[in-house]
């Protein structure tokens, strides 16, 4: 199996006084460093999914998000999936 390979940026903004946040990235395959679209990103938030797939410069984004930590999952057919 192939191997994925992704980065996470964290950025946190204050909305009306409560403080959500987003997490966003890149996924690229791990030995050619090619950006992989249509990968599926996804994070348990407050007892729910949050999910996101990337685009075609495999980019993605979740929003908003309470702050805290997270354990990101990211999955595509063909390649090991990657926690």
């Amino acid at each position: 199996m192939k191997t994925l390979f992704f980065s996470l940026f964290l950025c946190l903004s204050i909305i009306a006084q409560a403080q959500t946040g987003e997490i966003q990235g890149k996924i690229t395959d791990a030995k050619s460093g090619e950006p992989l679209p249509f990968v599926n990103v996804s994070l348990i938030v407050n007892g729910s999914m949050a999910a996101a797939q990337t685009d075609f410069e495999g980019y993605y984004s979740i929003k908003p998000i309470p702050a805290g930590e997270y354990s990101v999952k990211v999955s595509l057919v063909g390649y090991d999936s990657q926690q």
